[in-house]
């Protein structure tokens, strides 16, 4: 009988003992297609603007690093959320994920504006002015943002602006993101 018993304690110790994980490195995030980080697994390690993940998610886990960005269309469209813990009973499609800012992004000191130039257009990830961010308009529509970074770049012997965003810090609207060039 103690026999008997040993045996079906070796046959259920397999069912007792956690599934295995893979191993989560820092600033990564891993997506199960099953409840309970089982199944399937995506691990995403950077940004991915489209991460074409081949299942529904049922669970996902964070590495160290802090919150990710998730969201439901390429290129962080659609609806987006911020996961700052695991998930293990889930439903989730995410065709976009990244890193996610932790806290209001800096105004930045006073007379920084670094750049990347080139021949014909010059980026400005944080353009600012007379010691500060670029400030749009309240509210903060887009043809204000296109015109803030209009008038950005003329002052600086461009053309126009071919792509801006606007970044709100502290509930005001900031130039982010600008490319001057010479043509429209």
């Amino acid at each position: 009988m103690a026999r008997l018993k040993s045996l079906a304690w070796l046959a259920l110790t397999p069912l007792l003992l956690p599934a295995p994980t893979v191993a989560q490195g820092p600033g990564e995030i891993t997506f199960y297609s099953q409840i309970a980080f089982r199944g399937q697994s995506f691990t995403v390690n950077g940004p991915r603007e489209n991460a074409r993940i081949p299942f529904t998610i049922r669970s996902a886990r964070l590495g160290r690093g802090g919150p990710w960005e998730i969201c439901t269309g390429a290129r962080y469209q659609g609806r987006c959320q911020v996961v700052d813990k695991d998930q293990g009973n889930i439903a989730w499609t995410v065709n976009s994920a990244r890193p996610a800012r932790q806290g209001p992004a800096p105004p930045g000191p006073p007379g920084a504006n670094p750049s990347l130039r080139g021949m014909s257009a010059e980026f400005f990830p944080q353009p600012s002015d007379r010691g500060g961010r670029v400030f749009t308009c309240r509210p903060a529509t887009a043809a204000c943002g296109a015109e803030a970074a209009d008038r950005f770049c003329q002052g600086r012997g461009w053309t126009a602006s071919s792509y801006e965003r606007q970044e709100t810090v502290g509930g005001r609207a900031y130039l982010a993101d600008v490319l001057c060039t010479r043509t429209r």
